[in-house]
């Protein structure tokens, strides 16, 4: 700034090169009143190089660097207080922690659990083509058990429908034309094996 004398007014654009901040940052000091301004005509503003001091780096809306470090600090400071009370509190209270048992994991060879169904006895009873429910697979939009089981009939089970599987493909293919209710639909979370 050295270069203009401080009696001297400049354009928003010229405030904007001498502080190192955008135009953008000049006129929402003006229309804050931050920044004094004034009119000469009515397209032309213009601020005193002098009043552009409060927009130097190192001040920030008439705060000093060394002012906002040390509010930091004493933010600093609280947060480390909050934590100490926070692992006081936590220390001073049972443990209310719950150790829930690891769930078995599914068995996907053998007989078929008796929890599911096979995707394919389901679809034709309800009379829809195997390709149809294969697709709806492919779209991630019907949610099936994948395995190696032995159906009731002695048949070989890829692919097997839990409780959401069922009810997935209930809410899927219950408005196709020749879709077959059967005794449980609406297939939901009561659903028994069929």
């Amino acid at each position: 700034m050295g270069e203009t004398m401080k009696d001297d007014y400049v354009t928003i654009m010229k405030a904007a090169q001498l502080c190192g901040v955008s135009d953008k940052t000049i006129q929402r000091a003006i229309r804050r009143g931050t920044l004094p301004a004034r009119y000469p005509l009515p397209n032309r503003c213009e601020i005193a190089v002098s009043d552009l001091e409060r927009l130097r780096p190192g001040h920030v809306s008439g705060q000093t660097i060394e002012s906002l470090a040390c509010r930091i600090a004493r933010l600093e400071q609280q947060v480390t207080d909050l934590e100490q009370q926070l692992r006081s509190l936590k220390s001073s209270q049972p443990s209310a922690v719950r150790h829930y048992a690891p769930r078995a994991k599914e068995r996907t060879t053998g007989p078929l659990p008796k929890h599911l169904v096979p995707l394919l006895v389901f679809a034709q009873q309800h009379s829809i083509p195997e390709q149809k429910a294969l697709s709806a697979i492919d779209m991630e939009l019907l949610p099936v058990k994948r395995g190696e089981w032995v159906g009731p009939d002695g048949s070989a089970v890829l692919l097997a429908l839990d409780v959401k599987g069922r009810e997935a493909f209930y809410q899927i293919y219950c408005n196709f034309p020749f879709f077959t209710h059967c005794v449980q639909c609406p297939h939901g979370y009561q659903d028994t094996s069929v």
